[in-house]
């Protein structure tokens, strides 16, 4: 019954929109016109006595006559176009009376579900989650934020979603709360300041390089946060520190490392800025992160293995992996390709303890957690 209200009242806001505007017009043109007309004949009458009591000049009473008649002309067909303006303006509001009521009732009957009960806002997030829907799980964790704007695994939770869906505000006020309520963590620290920098278009504010100061002097290996740190550095003209920064990200990063290419373009913008030649030697790099992958021999020789040797061999290097990420866990890249390789051999209780250290060792980096979480769904470890 309440949608029916509704459909009313909204059929009765349009109908005056149209009425009203058309009553105003007639009400304004046509006494307006009538005046005009009334006046323009006291004029002809009062020249006429003019020129009878000789105060007036025969010609003079000629060329003022038919200035007025001139005028009243254009009255006369003012006059017309009010009741031209009259004759069409009350169909078109009984047409509106009709016609948008009725279009909008057979609108609403071709694709309008009438028998569908309210659905409240309060109703749709107090039911059963789907776990594919993501807005619904943001319009969850926003709601009960406006209640609990103090629980910090629900910004934990809403700053990365953010940051991936584009709402980079949003990001950075998450962020900002997770700071407000644990404190800067490098991690956090980190993720603000990148958040910042998106949001204002790449260019790095003064709040955004305090936090990458801040996560940089906090945890030197924090590559992100001083790849951000050093083109704040160059945009601001301090030439000479962002070219140390950047031989320092290259001084501290793997020889494999991803993130190397870009970093040695900025580099070579930094260079340029201080005048020097773009092939200015740079640091040396750690050796690569990654076990290089087997050579031409080694592939020859597994052809000619048999398949529980292949199999065997490939066991071997995952438990290489598996070693190495104990003895040092701080590898985001390490983690997901050992999840991701239990996951194709089918060892899923590896996989899942595997996920389980990676989760403890970066559980205050939502991000890179946001990217294991990631891969262990590729494989069908979470939902």
């Amino acid at each position: 019954m309440l949608v029916w209200i509704v459909f009313a009242l909204m059929t009765v806001a349009a109908t005056l929109a149209v009425i009203v505007p058309l009553a105003r017009g007639n009400r304004a043109a046509t006494p307006a016109s009538a005046h005009d007309k009334a006046v323009y004949r006291d004029q002809l009458a009062e020249l006429e006595r003019d020129r009878e009591r000789g105060l007036i000049g025969a010609a003079e009473a000629e060329a003022a006559r038919a200035e007025i008649a001139r005028r009243l002309i254009r009255a006369d067909a003012a006059a017309e176009a009010a009741g031209g303006r009259r004759s069409w303006a009350r169909p078109a509001a009984v047409a509106a009376m009709v016609v948008l009521p009725l279009v909008t009732l057979g609108v609403y009957a071709g694709i309008g579900s009438p028998t569908l009960p309210d659905q409240p806002l309060r109703a749709r997030l107090d039911a059963p989650p789907d776990p594919n829907d993501v807005q619904q799980m943001i319009a969850r964790v926003e709601a009960h934020l406006v209640n609990e704007p103090n629980n910090l695994e629900g910004w934990r939770v809403l700053a990365p979603i953010y940051g991936r869906l584009g709402r980079l505000d949003d990001a950075v006020r998450a962020y900002r709360e997770i700071i407000r309520l644990e404190g800067p963590t490098p991690p956090v620290s980190e993720a603000l300041g990148e958040a910042l920098v998106a949001a204002n278009g790449g260019l790095v504010s003064e709040e955004a390089q305090a936090a990458l100061d801040a996560a940089v002097a906090a945890d030197p290996e924090r590559v992100k946060a001083r790849y951000y740190r050093a083109l704040g550095l160059l945009q601001s003209g301090r030439n000479a520190e962002s070219l140390a920064e950047y031989d320092e990200i290259i001084r501290r990063s793997p020889a494999d490392a991803p993130w190397l290419e870009p970093v040695r373009e900025s580099r070579r913008q930094a260079l340029a800025a201080l005048g020097q030649p773009a092939d200015t030697a740079e640091p040396a790099t750690l050796p690569p992160r990654m076990a290089a992958g087997p050579d031409a021999g080694t592939m020859a020789a597994a052809a000619a293995m048999s398949p529980e040797e292949r199999a065997a061999m490939v066991d071997g290097m995952v438990q290489r992996l598996a070693d190495r990420l104990a003895e040092a866990p701080n590898d985001p890249a390490g983690w997901m390709q050992l999840i991701r390789a239990y996951g194709v051999m089918e060892r899923p209780d590896d996989a899942s303890a595997a996920l389980k250290k990676a989760e403890e060792t970066f559980k205050e980096d939502p991000t890179v957690l946001a990217e294991i979480r990631d891969v262990a769904k590729s494989v069908g470890l979470i939902p």
